[in-house]
């Protein structure tokens, strides 16, 4: 399709009102007599229960109809033909729902009224896609972790984990056997993935969402880059009475019972913790909904309603890891352990009859006076946590020796927002808008001092996040049997890593010539406790990543006979910029490869 086209095509649909489709539900059926005929020309009114909001159709030739682009909730289906009763059928429409409601009329008045009032049907037979479909009443009253809208593929059925998988990512889920990356998520219709990893998403607040469909096989051509299933949240739209709501879940230590594989429980005394280990999980929520009113200026009642919610994660907890730290000993120069590799002395290089020799250092222990300059300043600014308990040594050093807290501390701000107006009953728009901010302490730190983070370049430095999503989108009843839907959004995602070493000049602090001093140097690198890191001493680089999805999408739906048609395009602008700084890693640093964090000095200066 070449440009021109391109834009024709979309100034062509901005020029009619236009609404989308992906994530709202279709009522459609056939009214026929007591004979089994036809009937064409029934008027077909169906409201909204709550909201009194009316979206009107007919039937065809062939007596069909078919009413889209509705949000999931109660309707009442009013059906009004010359020379029948009026007949009222109550459903319950879930999201992504094509549900059939046929009719057949009795011979009677209009004044005449028949009400019938079904149960949504178990299996739908409208389209081949299969899938779940989830209120958000139910996943809120499930003890969720940090209740993600992800955690809905914890209890459908196709789905497989690939390792630890929780809602907070989509990295380790796999509906029908597809990979991860390739699962989309739909937020009131607008892609909600960040397209980098395709696996980081927007989060609806589940005292937000109405309901949430896992589609795991065949999914309709509108979920276009989503091979791999499709989640759609449609959240709550408000009402034409005021609601609120406010809770406090959570829990504390004494309200989580031992995991199966600990030896203590968290009230016992450990090493670290001589008052047991802590934990606390706080998620206090709430949320206010209804129609929009200005007193003495606007009733929203049966046109404008609103929903927002707002929820906040506060959790600090303590899990007891085995780690490494060097030993007292080492941090002096002594390396005289069992099984010790030898160290030799850097000055005594000689060759004898063409063999080179080097001296050990007398009982395996390098002087005071020859431990490089570096090290020392290293050593004065004493970063490790002290040994608390005896561990063991390999060749290489001390193992084992250090019972570590690994503090987590996570605190996110989540809101959502939506918006509808009815203009009239061919006529609708809604805004939609959610915000989730990461705002974490410092990574789980296990054996550097935190108040030497800056040599932690693995858990020493702060991660934080946001992701915005937002739609807005119109819908046009053309006729009863042509609507026309569209809708525009924007997701955007913020992630950055903030090191605290950064522009603090360490280098020169440490006295290493030569570096550039935005870095903390890299002393070694691999397992944080193992001597070849020099126990987790490490550089870290600060980054910005900034992602961002355009998106517009046009659907028509047409009927005709006994046919219904649906076309439309997706068009997606993906900006993913990202800044790093670059790290320094020096070809020869006063560390080289061996088994200590300390090290001689070649010259006897």
């Amino acid at each position: 399709m070449t440009m021109k086209l391109v834009l024709s095509v979309v100034l062509a649909s901005l020029l009619t009102p236009v609404w989308a489709q992906i994530g709202t539900s279709t009522i459609t059926g056939r009214a026929t007599d007591s004979s089994g005929s036809v009937v064409p020309n029934v008027k077909v009114q169906i409201v909204q229960v709550a909201t009194n909001i009316t979206s009107n159709g007919i039937t065809n030739n062939e007596g069909i109809y078919r009413v889209l682009s509705l949000q999931p909730g109660q309707y009442k289906v009013v059906f009004e033909g010359a020379g029948f009763k009026k007949m009222t059928e109550t459903v319950d429409l879930r999201t992504g729902d094509t549900l059939a409601v046929d009719v057949v009329l009795q011979v009677g008045s209009l004044t005449e009224t028949v009400e019938v009032t079904s149960a949504s049907p178990l299996l739908e037979t409208e389209t081949s896609t299969t899938g779940t479909v989830v209120t958000g009443q139910v996943l809120y009253d499930l003890p969720l972790y940090q209740r993600f809208v992800n955690s809905t593929m914890n209890i459908v059925p196709g789905m497989t984990t690939g390792g630890y998988a929780f809602g907070g990512s989509l990295g380790n889920y796999h509906l029908a056997g597809q990979r991860a990356g390739a699962i989309g998520l739909f937020e009131d219709g607008v892609n909600g993935n960040d397209q980098q990893s395709g696996t980081e998403t927007s989060r609806p607040m589940l005292n937000s969402v109405a309901e949430v469909k896992v589609i795991t096989t065949l999914p309709p051509a509108e979920y276009g880059h989503s091979a791999g299933g499709v989640i759609s949240a449609v959240k709550k739209s408000g009402t034409n009475e005021l609601h609120g709501m406010g809770s406090w879940y959570g829990r504390t230590r004494r309200m989580q019972h031992r995991l199966f594989f600990d030896r203590l429980k968290s009230s016992q005394a450990t090493a670290t913790r001589p008052n047991g280990v802590p934990g606390f999980f706080m998620m206090p929520d709430a949320n206010l909904s209804g129609p929009v009113m200005i007193p003495k200026l606007y009733d929203g009642r049966n046109k404008t309603f609103f929903f927002f919610g707002f929820q906040r994660l506060h959790e600090k907890k303590v899990a007891q890891v085995d780690a490494s730290v060097p030993s007292l000993g080492m941090r002096q120069g002594d390396f005289n352990f069992a099984g010790a590799n030898p160290i030799f002395d850097p000055a005594t290089t000689r060759q004898v009859n063409g063999v080179w020799l080097r001296d050990p250092f007398a009982g395996n222990r390098i002087p005071l006076g020859r431990i490089d300059p570096v090290a020392r300043k290293v050593l004065e600014y004493d970063p490790w946590q002290q040994p608390n308990r005896a561990g063991a040594f390999n060749s290489t050093g001390a193992t084992g020796n250090y019972l570590a807290d690994e503090l987590a501390q996570v605190y996110q701000n989540d809101m959502n927002l939506r918006m509808d107006h009815q203009f009239s009953s061919k006529f609708k728009i809604y805004y939609s808008w959610t915000d989730n901010k990461f705002i974490p302490g410092l990574q789980r730190p296990w054996n550097i001092r935190p108040d030497r983070a800056v040599f932690d370049g693995s858990a020493g430095n702060r991660n934080p996040a946001r992701n915005q999503n937002m739609s807005f989108g119109k819908t046009y009843i053309v006729s009863p049997s042509v609507v026309n839907d569209a809708r525009v959004g924007y997701y955007r995602r913020v992630s950055e890593t903030i090191v605290p070493s950064f522009k603090e000049d360490w280098a020169a602090k440490l006295g290493i010539p030569n570096v550039d001093g935005d870095l903390m140097p890299a002393f070694g690198s691999g397992d944080r406790n193992a001597p070849n890191t020099i126990y987790g001493l490490s550089g870290a680089t600060p980054n910005r990543s900034v992602n961002e999805t355009l998106s517009f999408r046009d659907d028509l739906s047409i009927i005709k006979g006994t046919h219904a048609f649906k076309m439309g395009y997706d068009l997606l602008r993906f900006r993913l910029n990202t800044a790093t700084l670059l790290a320094f890693s020096p070809q020869a640093m006063p560390f080289p490869t061996l088994a200590a964090p300390l090290l001689a000095s070649s010259a006897a200066t």
